[in-house]
């Protein structure tokens, strides 16, 4: 590394992971909720879901499509987020699911959102850490280094509140274990479905649901049942309660010849505004290339904050 960053590119490159997070959260684990019920390639219990429970109608529909897409390997996405003040973002790639899974996308930010970042950043997740190509306005400070890592376990070593180390998980599970449209479990045990009626996406027919998701209901089924540790489920909790976030809607568009979705939406109320997501899924099986960039090429996010430290957190 050349030296330190310069103030306008840190505090670029700070509003550039967040929205990057948000955005990868909300591709990888629906709307950033992480949670789920079964990891990829298990068996789905009978009765139309799993659970132990025998659903029927929309419910029944909904959960088979979750069940199929529990069967697939890979899936491209766009995705559109929304976030109070009008303000919002938009990514396009593909994810791979599984233990060697990834997540590749390339993300447009805001114009003036971000000053001095690029317009598009090209973004790489693995389980265990989150990659970004921040082009000349990194490279320019680090002797031609473009790619800023994040490693989960050192992200969360930074942040004493575990916030961090919880979007680490939710990444590391919403690849490995779940899969996009693990929110739609949430409905399971917490939520109300119904079939809304049919439409055309993208020239495909499509059968459209709406459920709501009772955010304390969802809690109460535990950790394990959603897939999560116990410590990043009262993180998300408190997160929850912090912005007053007690429902979310969710809409799902699946596709009326493959059972697979095609579409999902979720909307979640909070003290500051109306948070929501679109994700479109297409193309299941896609190839997806996670192979991270070399070593030559990337710089540490966390010895680039130690460094603006002075070498206080490395001491």
């Amino acid at each position: 590394m050349t030296g330190r960053v310069r103030p306008r590119l840190r505090r670029g490159l700070g509003t550039a992971v967040g929205g990057a997070v948000l955005l990868l959260v909300t591709a990888a684990c629906g709307n950033g909720s992480g949670f789920g019920d079964r990891g990829l390639g298990e068996e789905a219990p009978s009765g139309g879901g799993g659970g132990g429970k025998a659903y029927a109608g929309a419910a029944a529909a909904v959960f088979a499509a979750v069940d199929k897409v529990h069967g697939t390997e890979s899936v491209a996405i766009t995705v559109q987020q929304k976030l109070p003040g009008g303000q919002g973002s938009n990514a396009q790639g593909a994810i791979k699911f599984g233990d060697a899974g990834g997540l590749r996308m390339t993300m447009s930010m805001p114009q003036g959102v971000v000053p001095g970042m690029p317009a598009k950043i090209e973004t790489l997740v693995t389980p265990t850490a989150m990659y970004m190509n921040m082009g000349q306005a990194l490279a320019a400070d680090t002797g031609g280094k473009s790619w800023l890592k994040m490693d989960f376990t050192a992200l969360g070593s930074m942040d004493k509140t575990g916030a961090l180390a919880a979007v680490g998980e939710l990444l590391n599970k919403g690849l490995g274990q779940q899969d996009p449209t693990s929110q739609l479990s949430l409905l399971k045990g917490s939520g109300d479905i119904a079939e809304v009626g049919r439409e055309d996406l993208a020239g495909r027919p499509t059968v459209h649901y709406k459920g709501t998701v009772d955010m304390a209901k969802a809690g109460q089924l535990g950790a394990e049942a959603l897939g999560l540790s116990a410590k990043t489920l009262e993180s998300l909790r408190a997160a929850n309660e912090a912005i007053g976030a007690t429902s979310s809607t969710i809409e799902v568009w699946i596709d009326a010849k493959t059972d697979l979705p095609v579409r999902q939406s979720v909307r979640t109320p909070t003290k500051v505004g109306e948070v929501g997501s679109t994700v479109d899924y297409r193309d299941w099986g896609t190839r997806v290339d996670v192979t991270p960039p070399p070593a030559s090429a990337t710089v540490d996010f966390r010895e680039l904050v130690d460094k603006e430290r002075g070498g206080a957190e490395a001491a």
